[in-house]
């Protein structure tokens, strides 16, 4: 079957990869949603700590914690070339991005484009029936990867990453390594426990519901997991949600061309939406749709076994 480009014109998708300066502001927008409510949390988690003290802080850590993830999109960006049109500055970028959440570019970027170059195949990383042949094991690395993917994502993908990479990635993953750890020994270190318990630590668990709700919602439980349309997923969501995950809801678009950045795929969504559909394009109206599909277990049971295409 061929790829929805029916509707998409070449010189209507040079235009669409063009790379500018636009995620700039967004960046700098988390990074003061972020700061500011860090800030805040850490003010009044110094009065008593009652029950009602943790309510009222709960709105800003989910803001900080959602914060963070929006910058932390921005490594995946650069992994695409599309966080800067030179090659060093989006490395750069990328580390900085994936720094504050503990991310590791340099890894992520060896196993992400090996899941984009064989989507639902026998080297994709990301594709749990790979390390697998018991279905029963299979789902239940998916219940665990809803419920606490991020600390084992942060742990392994450096693992993953530098046995699968090349000589020279492997200088910049151990490079990553010791670059977080000597990050965080010096944030135990020099910042107060009250603070980085409040304006990072919770957050980070906050953090770690919204990257496994996104991660496991872009291909999990899909009957054709190989297929270029109907094997990933889109979320099409509300403009809040889509303004913190930086457009990333639209990741069957992003699978189709990834070198178009994130701030024109909303366009590229409009324009291959009919073209989409028509071929069976998995679009569902919000993560927790998503969410309530796996805990009902209507996904799980929708899923076969993924087959190649004929």
């Amino acid at each position: 079957m061929p790829l929805a480009t029916e509707s998409l014109t070449p010189s209507q998708l040079r235009e669409l990869e063009q790379v500018d300066a636009r995620h700039v502001p967004r960046l700098a927008v988390f990074l003061m949603l972020y700061l500011g409510a860090a800030a805040l949390s850490v003010v009044l988690a110094a009065r008593d700590a009652a029950w009602t003290d943790w309510l009222a802080r709960a709105p800003l850590y989910l803001i900080a914690a959602a914060s963070l993830h929006g910058i932390s999109l921005f490594t995946h960006e650069a992994v695409h070339g599309g966080l800067a049109r030179r090659p060093w500055l989006n490395r750069l970028g990328g580390i900085a991005c994936a720094l504050p959440v503990l991310q590791n570019y340099a890894a992520y970027k060896v196993l992400h484009l090996k899941h984009h170059a064989d989507l639902g195949g026998g080297k994709d990383p990301d594709h749990y029936a790979n390390y697998t042949g018991r279905r029963w094991l299979e789902l239940l690395m998916h219940v665990g990867r809803l419920l606490l993917g991020y600390p084992a994502y942060i742990t392994m993908i450096p693992i993953l990453g530098w046995r699968q990479g090349t000589t020279a990635e492997r200088r910049w993953v151990m490079f990553e390594v010791a670059l977080a750890v000597a990050s965080l020994t010096a944030a135990v270190i020099f910042i107060p426990g009250q603070v980085l318990l409040h304006a990072w630590a919770i957050p980070m668990l906050l953090l770690n519901t919204l990257v496994n709700v996104r991660g496991m919602s872009q291909h999990t439980f899909l009957p054709e997991s190989t297929h270029p349309v109907r094997g990933s997923r889109t979320i099409l969501s509300n403009p809040v949600t889509r303004f913190f995950m930086c457009n990333e809801n639209y990741h069957l678009e992003h699978h189709l061309y990834p070198r178009v950045p994130w701030y024109n795929l909303p366009e590229l969504h409009r324009t291959l939406r009919a073209d989409l559909v028509a071929q069976g394009a998995p679009f569902i109206p919000s993560y927790f749709s998503f969410v309530r599909g796996v805990l009902s277990g209507s996904l799980i049971r929708g899923a076969k076994p993924a087959t190649p295409d004929a």
